[in-house]
């Protein structure tokens, strides 16, 4: 009986050690990595910039947008590319993706202007929004980014808060390219 008692409960123990899952096991994208699947691709881009005080009085800029996934999958790397008569060239990179400790989506960026802004936010339904407070010399403002698809394109819509209530500054429309007009 003894004997029996030792079989079985070895038994247990080593279907238990087999079925527990490894501590070092790499995580998979996940469903919240999934809710981001309509940003990938190559896009033209067409950045309304709204009339204000950085802007003067408003312009439109034209450019090109790359979102793709990497490193196994797990983020999504943005490069955009644009030229607009207020700020001229704009080169920005970016890395996109979800942070399961904090339950929330980041985006950090990185422009050749010297901008590093770091935003955290939510998906509300199929929207991302994302936020951070930009610093600048002399003060600092909040921004939010809400980005959604809109039919075939993606819309990307920045709102700044300088202290005033939330204001629309550039209104973005990222319209896929063509498989015959890609690189």
């Amino acid at each position: 009986m003894k004997k029996i008692l030792v079989i079985t409960l070895f038994a247990i123990a080593c279907t238990s050690l087999a079925t527990a899952q490894d501590p070092f096991q790499r995580p998979s994208p996940g469903p919240e990595r999934a809710k981001l699947s309509f940003l990938p691709g190559e896009y033209t881009t067409e950045s309304r910039l709204m009339p204000g005080p950085m802007s003067g009085e408003g312009s439109v800029g034209t450019g090109t947008e790359s979102i793709s996934y990497g490193v196994d999958s797990m983020f999504l790397f943005l490069d955009d590319q644009s030229v607009n008569p207020a700020f001229g060239k704009y080169r920005a990179r970016g890395v996109l993706g979800y942070d399961p400790r904090n339950s929330s989506y980041f985006l950090n960026m990185y422009n050749n202007f010297g901008d590093a802004p770091s935003y955290k936010g939510t998906m509300n339904g199929d929207t991302l929004v994302l936020t951070t407070k930009v610093e600048f010399q002399g003060g600092s403002f909040d921004q939010k980014l809400v980005w959604y698809k809109d039919g075939k394109s993606l819309r990307l819509k920045i709102y700044n808060d300088m202290g005033e209530g939330s204001t629309l500054v550039i209104d973005q429309t990222s319209t896929p390219i063509p498989a015959e007009g890609k690189k």
